[in-house]
């Protein structure tokens, strides 16, 4: 025959139910701690209640971008544009060719005088001025440093008439190059001496 035991006695009752509530006090306790030392999110100025609108982060500009459309981030290794290298080429201005033409060679005014002038935040290493003919004919000579960042060389003569087009190619000492915009001197035959009459 089986015994029934007995109900715990209300003594073992009443510790358990203490148990059960301090856990229950300890467990609001950490909650009300937690949201308190939760940050709050900052009112807008002169609107009760309503947070801020978000401001999106902006990416870094690469150098030498245009502020007009979106920024592009740099990405992966350091690049020589954050690292503070001179990454810009040489900055041309001022072409011009002495007389504004040409005769062919042997005639008064076969040679003439580029000049341009060049800058660069590094230093300029050359400054050469190339040239070309329509039936391929061309060339290149290195260009002589003058005052305040101008550059010369001579162009010229040529064999023959017809058009050349010449442009001036700027290297700094970082090893950019920057190439100028491209200009046209027409060269001419002799001119016929000049008739008197009598």
């Amino acid at each position: 025959m089986s015994s029934v035991s007995p109900p715990p006695s209300r003594t073992h009752r009443v510790p358990i139910a203490v148990a059960g509530a301090v856990a229950l006090l300890v467990v609001v306790g950490v909650a009300l701690l937690a949201a308190r030392t939760e940050p709050r999110p900052e009112m807008a100025p002169g609107r009760a209640g309503v947070p801020p609108l978000a401001t999106p982060a902006t990416a870094p500009t690469s150098v030498g971008s245009s502020a007009l459309g979106p920024a592009s981030a740099v990405v992966g290794p350091r690049s020589a544009a954050t690292s503070g290298a001179d990454v810009r080429p040489p900055e041309i201005a001022g072409q011009s060719a002495e007389g504004g033409g040409l005769t062919v060679r042997g005639c008064a005014g076969d040679v003439t005088t580029i000049e341009a002038t060049v800058a660069d935040v590094s230093g300029v290493r050359s400054v050469t001025l190339s040239w070309s003919m329509p039936d391929g004919e061309h060339g290149t000579t290195r260009m002589a440093r003058g005052r305040g960042g101008s550059w010369s060389a001579r162009l010229g003569p040529f064999s023959r008439p017809g058009e050349v087009v010449w442009q001036v190619v700027a290297t700094d000492t970082a090893g950019n190059t920057a190439t100028g915009a491209p200009a046209r001197l027409i060269v001419e035959g002799c001119p016929s001496p000049a008739t008197t009459l009598s």
